[in-house]
Formats: C-alpha cells, structure tokens, sequence
C-alpha cells in the first residue's frame, strides 16, 4: 500500500512535468504547425494511473473554452437604462381672443373683452314732444243763454257781470234770494234788463295777491263786474289754471 501511494505521487508528478514540456514545446513551435501533426505521448495504462489525464488538444480546446466564456461574460451589457429624457407634456387650453383688431392690414388678436362696434342700424327717433297749445281764454261774449256756475261765484255775483236784473235770474231759474246753487249748476241768463248802477263793487284795473280759499271765479264776484276768462287772460294764464297763495294778478 505504501508503495502504492509513492507511485501514485511519482505517476502525478511525471504527468505534471510531461504537461509543462508539451506546454514549453508547443510555443517554441512555428505558428504553421498543425496542432494535429503534434505526436502524442503515450501515456500508461489505466492499471498504472488511477485518473484520466488530459492531452494537449483537449487543455487548447480547455483553455479555448475559458477564453470564450471570458469575453462573453465581458461583453454583456452591464450599463444600466439610461433616465428617461422625455419631457412630461402639460396641456393648457389658451382661449381664443374673441375680438379681432384690424391693424395696418394685420389681423392681431385681442383680448376677451368685446369692444362696441358702430352701429349700422339707424339711431331711434325719440318723440319730439310738440309744444302745447295754451287756449287762453276770451271774455264772455255779452250775455250767453246759460252759464254753468264756477266755485266762489253766487247768483246776485252773476246778474252783475252778465248785466241784468236780480229778480229776472232768479225767478227764471225758480230760484229766490235765498237760494245758493252749488258749483258745477247750470242756469239761465236772462237776455233782457239791465243790472242799473252801481255793477262793480270794487274799483279795477287793480292788482291782486292771492290769498288762502281764493278762485278765480271769487276773485271777479269781488270786483263786481269783472269776467273770470278776462283775469285768465290779462295775466297769460291758461284756462282753469291752478292760482297760488301770494300769487298776484292783474285785473283789468
């Protein structure tokens, strides 16, 4: 057994310096040697040596192996994925300018507010109002066949101004001295007779201030004689014009 295990080592280490010669000769060898033409060593029997031992072919195809095995494993791509370049994109809506100005024969859009255009449509005519006609009244032509009475006028007020006989207006509108027809009564004037002297109570033409409760039908039964539509008339007022307290009047 122990001898054994020294030819077991003596065998190993012939093998190794056998591997280191072939190793040494097949450099020293021109490159256009064929690596087939190398002659192989015989080697011992399979009862001498307990483990296979490699060829030279078979350690160049080894080493052959290794180096392409090598260069695969160098030539992976080991880089790692390059960052994103790519922009995210953001979409914003911009409104349309809505209103466009022409300027030197460039359209340039403006902003949202709407100017005011001309108006091509034709302006709306207002109503001239036309100026009002003022009836001023005109005395009472000499004696009318009726008269509606007025508010401040009484009976006795009247015979003096249309110039006839108390008692004749009243009893032709069934009335005595007693009687007080309210405004807005109609009657009969009497177209004969004479009222006689002394018609006019109050001395005219004359000025008059206005004061509180005053018409115009009152203010002529003061002077007498006088005629409602002749105040109205004198004094540039229209007919049935509203007087004031402090107004003065002319009468004529």
């Amino acid at each position: 057994m122990r001898r054994f295990k020294m030819n077991k080592k003596t065998i190993g280490l012939l093998v190794a310096l056998i591997m280191v010669a072939m190793l040494f000769s097949a450099c020293a060898r021109p490159a256009t040697t064929s690596p087939t033409s190398e002659v192989i060593v015989a080697t011992s029997t399979s009862s001498e040596i307990p483990f296979p031992v490699a060829t030279q072919p078979q350690i160049m195809a080894d080493i052959l192996k290794q180096t392409q095995t090598a260069m695969a494993l160098s030539t992976k791509d080991t880089s790692f994925p390059s960052a994103a370049t790519s922009t995210p994109s953001f979409s914003f809506e911009t409104p349309t300018p809505s209103t466009t100005l022409a300027v030197g024969g460039e359209t340039t859009p403006t902003s949202s507010i709407l100017l005011p255009s001309a108006s091509t449509s034709t302006p709306m005519s207002l109503a001239t109002a036309s100026p009002t006609q003022i009836s001023y009244p005109t005395p009472t032509p000499g004696r009318p066949a009726t008269y509606t009475i007025q508010a401040g006028e009484y009976l006795w007020c009247l015979a003096r101004r249309f110039d006839v006989v108390p008692a004749d207006l009243l009893s032709l509108n069934g009335m005595n001295a007693n009687s007080q027809p309210y405004a807005g009564t109609i009657i009969k004037i009497p177209q004969s007779g004479s009222f006689g002297a002394g018609r006019a109570r109050n001395a005219h033409p004359a000025t008059y201030t206005v004061r509180a409760g005053d018409t115009i039908g009152g203010i002529a039964c003061w002077y007498g004689d006088a005629d409602p539509n002749t105040i109205f008339a004198a004094n540039g007022l229209p007919a049935n014009s509203i007087i004031t307290v402090g107004q003065v009047l002319q009468i004529p």
